[in-house]
Parts: structure tokens; sequence; C-alpha cells
């Protein structure tokens, strides 16, 4: 973790009367308007990709309120293959036979519509998530398989690629690459893993052989002995689903903090979450099976406890927070995780095995119908499932309307209808987050964290020293954060230049310990007649970083409200021990 000890600058000189504005990078945004962009995927009552919309085919309310489009594009993969080879980042077809000098002269009609929306492509950011805290190895692999060829059709030149699993903590197993060879490097090596997924499988064998004994017993009429024996049941079960959800506690923070490092990433943010299910109410199956058989009201509480719901709709928030669109897909085939396995030998109370299907299903379906995404499930081939995903990467509409930044942080609600096409299921994110400068700086910190952030126009520095001891488990180390005075800009202010910058802070050990961003404002002021002088000079910041042991990647952020430029730089420190 990391605290800010101490923060101490070396300032400029002072005193002027002049009126301009001096210093600082290029303006931008001077007229604080946004445009938002919502992208929406159309299919029609078969299922079938719907092409051919134009923006009076839409109509879009924020908050209620229908906004004018300002904005509307038509992607296709034949578009986006077209603008990719024109941008030549793909060989450009061979002809057959050559152009005369009038067809090469002579723009095709298409042009002009392919160069507006060259301008306007996003680039994909897409998040393979194997979560193996929550899948059986069997189910792994085989979806796995079927995968890999998906992502190796999409590999286009704006797609890039990240793969990352999760065992009790975040592990990157490939940091995002648009080279498909080192992704599927990725893949084979995740077929090695194993989780605690089997044996919870083992615990719920084994506490479904003794309800068949309860059962046997019950049909027996051997009442005195099952009520003996309920409680030593409720217990176990309780145990059962205390364990789950500690579990499922840690798989969700694990992938919130994926979801969190994307924030600062430009363009489309896809995050495709493998899994065995996902359970709403840990051990909702069994309790409802207990209560069948016992008529006991003591499995109340419990249902309210395990109910996990409010952490689904936390993640949910976090990803339309950061823009990140969900596709959540169940490894476990067709109805097979009901309770078909080794440890017993007779099927599952059909009631306790629907309740069971449903239950891992609903929070990905939930997730995923929030964030705008899909959920595949019930299906042993998720290939239908990855089409449909490949169809919403290149072939979707993009609404585009403005607004007038209010400078804070608001969320809105958004709904898209065709009303001429009331047949047809539309498929968008239902919430707009509207983010304030500094929130996006600090966004962008966060992503470096865990990504490579390339984006330093101000020139950003940052050096360490040699660290210190500060306590028994803690160690001071010192930073010096740099950038050139002509990279700010400096306003009239009584008889001196002003110039007010704002300092954003993280950092990540290796065994994915996060600090939360700390914020600081400092300003340089200087009078207007030594700028000359002094404007290649560097400004200098000093930390005082207090920080446990270990490896960690520090990152910082600039910003300058003036100009709305910001700045990021970053570096990474082992903290000896002692």
């Amino acid at each position: 973790m990391i605290a800010i000890l101490a923060f101490g600058f070396w300032a400029v000189g002072q005193e002027s009367d002049e009126e301009e504005v001096i210093g600082g990078l290029a303006f931008v945004d001077e007229v604080q308007v946004t445009v938002v962009n919502i992208d929406v995927f159309v299919r029609d009552r078969a299922g079938k990709v719907v092409t051919g919309l134009t923006k009076d085919d839409f109509v879009l309310k924020q908050d209620g309120q229908e906004r004018n489009l300002t904005h509307f594009a038509a992607y296709t993969q034949e578009v986006i293959a077209e603008i990719m080879r024109r941008r030549e980042l793909e060989p450009t077809p061979v002809l057959t036979t050559p152009p005369t000098e009038e067809e090469a002269e002579t723009p095709s009609p298409q042009d002009d519509e392919i160069a507006d929306l060259a301008a306007r492509i996003q680039p994909v950011h897409l998040v393979l998530y194997v979560d193996n805290e929550n899948i059986r190895q069997f189910d792994r692999n085989r979806v796995l398989t079927q995968v890999r060829g998906f992502l190796r059709e999409i590999m286009q030149p704006h797609v890039q690629v990240m793969v990352v699993s999760a065992e009790r903590s975040v592990r990157i197993a490939q940091p995002f690459t648009n080279d498909p060879k080192e992704v599927a490097e990725a893949l084979r090596g995740l077929r090695r893993l194993t989780g605690a997924r089997s044996n919870r499988d083992t615990q719920r064998g084994r506490l479904i052989h003794d309800f068949h004994a309860m059962e046997d017993k019950r049909a027996a009429g051997e009442s005195d002995q099952m009520q003996r024996e309920a409680i030593d049941l409720e217990s176990r079960i309780r145990n059962y689903g205390e364990e789950i959800t500690m579990e499922l506690g840690y798989s969700i923070a694990a992938v919130r903090e994926i979801t969190t490092a994307l924030a600062g990433l430009p363009g489309r943010k896809i995050f495709v979450h493998v899994s065995s299910g996902l359970p709403m109410v840990a051990a909702r199956d069994l309790l409802a099976w207990y209560q069948d058989i016992f008529q006991r009201g003591s499995i109340l509480p419990m249902l309210a406890r395990f109910d996990k719901g409010r952490l689904y709709d936390q993640l949910a928030s976090t990803a339309n927070a950061q823009g990140v669109t969900f596709y959540m897909i169940d490894a476990s085939g067709v109805s097979g995780t009901a309770g078909a396995s080794a440890e017993y030998t007779r099927p599952v109370d059909p009631v306790a095995a629907s309740i069971y299907i449903v239950n891992h299903h609903q929070p990905l379906q939930l997730i995923a119908e929030r964030t705008g995404g899909r959920a595949v499930i019930d299906t042993n081939d998720v290939t239908e499932g990855l089409e449909e995903l490949r169809d919403d990467l290149f072939t979707y509409y993009s609404l585009g309307y403005t607004i007038s930044a209010s400078g804070t942080d608001k969320i809105h609600s958004i709904k898209v209808d065709l009303p001429n096409h009331p047949d047809y299921k539309l498929v968008y994110r239902r919430t707009f987050v509207e983010k304030s400068l500094e929130s996006s700086v600090q966004d962008t910190v966060v992503s470096g964290l865990m990504l490579d952030i390339d984006a330093n126009q101000m020139g950003l520095q940052i050096e360490a020293g040699a660290s210190r001891p500060a306590d028994d488990d803690r160690w001071i180390l010192p930073v010096e954060i740099r950038f050139p005075i002509d990279s700010v800009a400096l306003l009239p202010e009584g008889d001196e230049y002003v110039g007010r910058v704002e300092l954003f802070l993280s950092n990540r050990n290796l065994e994915g310990k996060q600090s939360d961003v700390q914020r600081r404002n400092f300003e340089i002021r200087m009078p207007p007649e030594d700028y000359d002088t002094r404007r290649h000079e560097t400004y200098v910041a000093e930390l005082q970083l207090l920080m446990e042991e270990g490896t960690h990647k520090v990152v910082v952020g600039l910003l300058d409200p003036i100009t709305r430029q910001s700045s990021y730089t970053s570096l990474t420190r082992a903290v000896p021990g002692r």
C-alpha cells in the first residue's frame, strides 16, 4: 500500500502585469461539449443481424428526454475490413485488371462514407477472463478450445486481446496483444491450472448423498431419526454456503479490479467472463430441498445471508461506470451442472436441480443485460454465442449525441427504440456515466497500474531514491516528480502569472495490493518577464511514499485544468526488506 508522508515543491519566481496566457500545450475542448456514443446491436425475431437501418430509424432518449443524433455510423465486417485495408494495416488486394486512368482519378461513391467511418472507428480492447475459482477443469478446457478459434478470427488490427485468470487473485496470463500466437500460448498455459470448484462439487455431492439417505428414511417412516440428524445437516449446509459466499467475494472483487483497470483505455471495452456459472444465492438448491424435507423456518436467515445479488449489481454498476460490456459464458453445458456426479448414483431432486441451474444462470444474465452484452448459457457448444459476439464487434450502429459537460460525475439513463420496427431486438448499454476531467485522469492512473499507458505529452518524469525503514514492516521511498515549466499554462493573477496543476498517484505490488489514488494540487508562480529565461527549467515535486516491502509499480498522472491536458508516467521499484 502507499501513503504520501510529505509533499514539497521547488517553485519559481514572482511579479508581473501582463494579461495574456503564457506557456502550456495546445488548448483542447475549449467549449466543454461531450459527444456520447451508444453502440446498438439489432437482430430480427429469428436472431439474424439487421443491417441497412438509417439515423432516422432510431429514437434515443437520455433521462427520458429525446436527443438529437448528431453522429451516426453503421458498421459491418465488410466496412471495417475496407477501413483496415485503406489504413494499410492489411495488405491491399491485388487487382486482376489494372484500372484505367479515368478510373484511377475518380473516387468511389463510397469514399466519403468510408472516410467518415474510418475517422470514428474505435479500437477494441477485449479481456478473456477465465474464472478458475468457479469453473470445472473439464468445462474450461472444452470451452477454451472453442474460444481459441474465435479469438484467432477476430484479431484484426484494431482489436487487442488480454488473457486473465483468477485464482484468489488476478493473474494476467497475456497482456494486451494483437498477436494470435501469443494469445494461443496463454490459453494453452491455462489448461494446466486447477481451481476450487472441484472441491465444492465434492462437498455438494456428499450433502446430496445425505439428502438421499434422508429421503429413504422418510419413505421408511423413520421420522424421529430424521429430526435428530436434521440439525447436523443444516449446519453442514451453512458451512458449505458460507465457504461459497467467501470465495465468491474474492472472485467478484477480482473481476471488479480488472474492470476498473480498463477505465482509462480508449474505445470499446469487452469483458468475456468464462465460468461454470455463478450462484445468485449460495446453496439455494440445497436449502430448498432441506425445506421440502423438514419444513423448518431456520433456513430463511441463511437465504438472506447467502443472497449475493448486491455484489452483482455493484459489478454491473462498476462496468457501466467504466464503459465495459460483459459477455458471460457458462461452460457447464446443457443442464449438466445440476447434479450428475460420481459422488452419488441417484438423480438430484428435480426441483432442486432446476433451482440450481436457474440460480447459477441468473447472475450471468443480469450482468450481461445491465452492461449491454450477452449471456451464453445452457449449451455444450458456445460457438454460436461467440459468433454473436463476433457480430457485435463488427456489425453495429453507433449513435452519437452531444451534451454540455457538467464538470461532475453523473449517471444518465439511456433508452433506444426503433418505432417502425417494434419486432426487432435491441441490445445496448442502459446507462451512461458522465465523468469529470479529474475522474477521467484518475481512471487512467488506475489503468496504468496493470496496463501500459502511452500518453506523456507534458514530459512528466518520476525518479525514486533509496528507501529507508519506517517501522517493522513498512518503508519510506523518496520520489521526485518532474515536468517542464513550459508544458503548463500560466494565467495573470495580480502581479504574477500562476499555473495550477493537479497530481494523481497510486501504486500496486506484485501480490495485487493496490492503494487508493492520492490527489494533490500545487501551483507555479513567476513574474511574466522571467518566463523566457525559465521556461526550459524543470518543476520538481518531492514526495515521501510509505510502502510495504516488495516490488511496486507507481503510476503518476498530471493534469493542467486550464488546457485540459494530462500526462502519465510510471516506475517499478523493489522496496527492500531488512
